[in-house]
């Protein structure tokens, strides 16, 4: 890795990497041969022009929150030569940052980068669109949606939490069709999860023991939205000991289609992507990340 391209988004978060910049990229500068910093913030720069200027280096570095990262993984995985990923955490939960154990310090994440410490990790692509921690319908994109940007910044990863409580009772079942080669599902659910990383707003809430090189998704089906429901959802006891619990369907897989009705908004890694129906697989091995 001799050339590295810094791609920061200054307003994630609270504002943490404000003022960074600079020092990062001195820092970078210190250890690569090349570096070039591209503000996410500017409206110009899109996922195609990231695609194209990854190409050109060894190292995409994402400087941001969840939403960052997400982009710059969407921009990268279809590429048929992808550079490798790191990631400097400056978000509100930097879910993702935490499943490969990268500080939280933005100046320490930098350190662990220059050790080159690398690991190719599986990702989710559902139809167009890639994910690395979740996708999900129902309960937890109304949470997302329900989570206001002041309030986020205000309260941090607890919003999202608190978000769920607030929309037990008013979100209205659907109908739901699973399929895949473990199992073949219809039923009426609040919520579906499909998780890849282990953590979710900034906490292992729905999959504790997931791994991201196993080449497998925990798929999880919430049948029932009350305050029980989300009682074990803030206390992570969503396990794979909860296989029987009830309101609870839960099972593993690589590849799985889901239709539903209606036609649920699709959520990955807190970002809006679309709507049912979806076609949803495992890559496995897909990208090479700079790990903790």
């Amino acid at each position: 890795m001799e050339k590295a391209i810094l791609l920061i988004n200054p307003n994630a978060g609270q504002g943490k990497l404000k003022g960074l910049a600079t020092e990062l990229v001195a820092r970078l500068t210190a250890a690569f041969k090349e570096v070039k910093q591209i503000n996410l913030a500017d409206p110009q720069v899109d996922r195609t022009q990231i695609a194209e200027l990854a190409q050109e280096f060894d190292l995409v570095i994402a400087a941001g929150g969840d939403g960052t990262v997400h982009s710059v993984v969407n921009a990268i995985a279809p590429l048929e030569e992808r550079p490798a990923l790191a990631i400097i955490p400056g978000g509100t939960a930097n879910d993702f940052a935490r499943q490969l154990n990268i500080a939280q310090d933005p100046l320490d994440a930098v350190e662990q980068i220059f050790a080159r410490k690398t690991e190719w990790i599986d990702i989710g692509q559902a139809n167009t669109s890639y994910f690395l921690n979740f996708w999900g319908i129902g309960l937890i994109t109304e949470t997302s949606q329900s989570v206001d940007t002041t309030n986020k910044q205000t309260v941090g990863k607890l919003a999202y939490y608190l978000g769920a409580v607030q929309s037990i009772g008013k979100f209205t079942p659907f109908k739901v069709s699973i399929k895949s080669e473990q199992s073949h599902i219809e039923d009426e659910v609040v919520m579906v999860i499909i998780g890849n990383g282990s953590y979710t707003g900034g906490i292992r809430a729905f999959f504790p023991e997931n791994k991201i090189n196993d080449g497998l998704f925990e798929v999880v089906l919430i049948k029932e939205a009350s305050i029980q429901t989300a009682w074990s959802i803030l206390q992570a006891k969503l396990t794979k000991t909860t296989e029987n619990s009830k309101g609870i369907i839960t099972f593993r897989t690589n590849t799985l289609t889901i239709n539903t009705e209606p036609n649920q908004q699709i959520d990955c890694d807190g970002e809006a992507e679309g709507h049912t129906p979806a076609l949803i697989k495992a890559l496995p091995k897909h990208i090479n990340v700079i790990v903790g």
